[in-house]
């Protein structure tokens, strides 16, 4: 008996890749396609955390600038999901036009950051700021501590004070220079995670304290771990990671001399609403990676910098912004009406109701997600003049079912008026180790493209 419930449930799993390998066969023989490797390394851009500019804010997912030559963008360029702006700063270093959109208030902060050259009295104004930071510490009062509830977790009492006493001293120095102030203070929030308990992994954050092994996690013995991190002068370790990150800006400012800064416009705002954003506007073509179909919340992972840079101030406001995001995690309104995507239904029904993602609500991001897409791809084809649309997205899986995303967006595309859509397939991208084995035959899916839609 327990033999046959074996060899019955090895047939139901074949039968179902087999069911999954027509359905994705069918779909992707819908849009043409051809490989392209050599996109590669401009789609998944490593260089932002090392690039002049680009690098005054570490932000995981970024592409290159370098696009703009790469794909022909011309002229006048739309990235309605500009993350920290590297379209956008590529546009001005080019001589470009270029308008960025995003939700995230702090990726639009720091765009505008990197957008507006100080003059050589603001630099020379930053420059002592720094040679007086320990003084000007020690004298500082604190600046309130925000109302995240890790907010005593996520930093040694050392250092948070002294971070507290800086951003006081940031606020009162630059009073009266808006400009130098938010230049400063954008060093200041870059710096966090490196002088926190803290640091970035997958859809959040852990902590310094503990140790990942293969069997799980371990904790570090206290008084140890900090040593190895800050040395033995935590104050001082905040101090130098200040002026350090502040004197790579400086000397990175030295890019503003030339090139077309203020050509660039960055705006806060939903993608849903471009449309009154950006009423009357038109673009000589448009570029964007719109976050991915696979659950990560930016604004979960990024909650310490939005929280200490003061972007929210309550559990409501960030949930504002979850909720007003695109429905590619499962803090966004999933209960928002949605119109329905013929292919993506089968895909649905092929999906193993017993996995985690199924009962976390997968299905119903999947089908909130391809909405959001198919309105900001009728917004994109209004905006457009006669140049093309670039989307760089990866394919996702869930529940043992492959979702090709690329292929759903070009024809989503075709039903928002476009005339043609091709995929440029520009590298593979790594099942989950959970679903290797059900998705053995059908990885060659699971990749990372440029949806070309004109």
């Amino acid at each position: 008996m327990f033999i046959a419930k074996i060899n019955s449930a090895a047939a139901s799993e074949k039968t179902q890749q087999q069911s999954l390998a027509r359905i994705l066969g069918r779909i992707n023989r819908s849009v043409s396609s051809q490989q392209r490797p050599d996109l590669s390394s401009f789609v998944n851009w490593k260089g932002n955390a090392e690039a002049p500019i680009h690098r005054w804010l570490r932000y995981r997912e970024a592409y290159s600038p370098n696009l703009i030559s790469k794909l022909g963008l011309g002229h006048h360029i739309l990235d309605p999901f500009c993350g920290c702006g590297s379209i956008l700063i590529g546009a001005a270093q080019n001589g470009n036009q270029s308008v960025g959109i995003d939700v995230n208030p702090m990726a639009i902060f720091a765009t505008k950051v990197k957008l507006t050259p100080l003059s050589p009295a603001q630099l020379r104004t930053v420059a002592e700021f720094i040679a007086g930071l320990r003084a000007g510490v020690d004298a500082a009062p604190l600046w309130p501590l925000p109302e995240l509830s890790i907010a005593s977790k996520v930093f040694e009492p050392i250092v948070l004070d002294t971070l507290l006493r800086s951003r006081s001293l940031i606020e009162t120095t630059f009073a009266h220079d808006p400009d130098s102030r938010n230049f400063v203070r954008l060093a200041w929030i870059a710096i966090l995670e490196t002088v926190g308990s803290y640091f970035k992994e997958g859809n959040g954050i852990k902590y310094r304290n503990k140790k990942r092994l293969k069997t799980g996690y371990t904790r570090r013995p206290e008084g140890e771990w900090q040593f190895e991190r800050f040395g033995h002068d935590q104050k001082a370790f905040t101090i130098e990671a200040l002026c350090s990150h502040l004197r790579m800006m400086l000397e990175d400012a030295g890019r503003w001399k030339t090139g077309a800064w203020r050509n660039q416009t960055a705006m806060e705002g939903s993608v849903l609403g471009m449309d009154e954003l950006l009423a009357g506007r038109t673009f000589d073509s448009i570029v964007f990676s719109p976050p991915y179909a696979n659950r990560f919340d930016y604004f979960e992972s990024m909650k310490v910098e939005l929280w200490f840079g003061g972007f929210v101030d309550s559990y409501e406001s960030i949930n504002r912004f979850r909720k007003a995001s695109l429905r590619s995690h499962l803090g966004a309104d999933l209960g928002r009406a949605h119109q329905p995507v013929a292919d993506l239904e089968p895909l649905i029904a092929l999906m193993d109701q017993d996995a985690s993602s199924w009962r976390m609500g997968v299905p119903s991001l999947l089908r909130g997600y391809f909405d959001d897409m198919r309105t900001t791809l009728r917004h994109c084809r209004s905006l457009l003049k006669e140049g093309k649309c670039f989307i760089v997205v990866g394919n996702s899986a869930f529940a043992g079912v492959i979702i090709p995303t690329d292929v759903i967006l070009a024809k989503l595309g075709l039903e928002c008026g476009f005339n043609d859509a091709e995929i440029l397939v520009t590298r593979h991208l790594t099942v989950a180790p959970q679903q290797r084995n059900k998705l053995a035959t059908l990885e060659d899916t699971m990749r990372e493209s440029v949806v070309v839609l004109s």
